[in-house]
């Protein structure tokens, strides 16, 4: 089973420039469990340098994932992979990852989120459940929504978009196994205290 809290590493504003590496320290010492990596314009030694700093994490528990890149997943013994849908489907990324990798996808409906899960993926993000300022102008689709879209759904939901530790339950009751989030979590002037808070909500959602 995945990880709840999920930090999604999407370019310089997930960590308001600063060096990624740090962050994720500080996130992973606040209960961050999980961290997609979505840095499209990092060179193959940029990467690297990442996956060698992060080793130690991950020799703890925390798993790492590249967005979309199965190349350097695999070249650089990664947890997984996460994908959407301009790039290649699951069932080939399992293919080529192996049984032992996680392969995430970003659904954006019930259905995609099903038919994700139909073709071998670990767990979706659903998204955006509110408004959220990588996309501005477009509203939340809400807790009804997310409701709908994990229906039947048999494998985990990270709700993505807009999602707080003030919100972490009712996205949890609405059918999520637990949250994804970019700025709330790495854009802050303390990630640990901030992940803290998250995983302190979490942990509450399960007792």
């Amino acid at each position: 089973m995945i990880g709840r809290l999920c930090y999604i590493a999407d370019g310089n504003r997930a960590t308001a420039g600063r060096p990624l590496e740090p962050v994720v320290r500080e996130l992973a010492a606040g209960g961050v469990e999980m961290v997609i990596v979505r840095q499209f314009d990092w060179s193959a030694s940029r990467w690297r340098e990442l996956a060698e700093a992060l080793a130690p994490l991950r020799w703890r528990g925390l798993r790492v994932l590249a967005s979309r890149r199965l190349d350097l997943a695999r070249a650089l013994g990664l947890d997984g992979v996460h994908l959407a849908a301009d790039a290649v489907d699951v069932t080939r990324a399992r293919a080529w990852l192996g049984d032992g990798a996680l392969v995430g996808y970003s659904a954006h409906s019930g259905d995609e989120a099903r038919r994700a899960a139909g073709e071998g993926a670990d767990y979706v993000t659903l998204s955006p459940i509110y408004p959220t300022s990588s996309k501005p102008g477009e509203p939340g689709r809400g807790c009804a929504w997310l409701a709908e879209a994990t229906r039947d759904l048999d494998i985990p939901a990270l709700a993505l978009g807009g999602v707080t530790p003030a919100r972490t339950a009712e996205v949890l009751a609405a059918g999520a196994w637990g949250v994804a989030a970019v700025t709330a979590l790495g854009a802050v002037e303390d990630p640990a205290r901030a992940a803290g808070e998250f995983a302190g909500e979490l942990g509450r959602a399960e007792r």
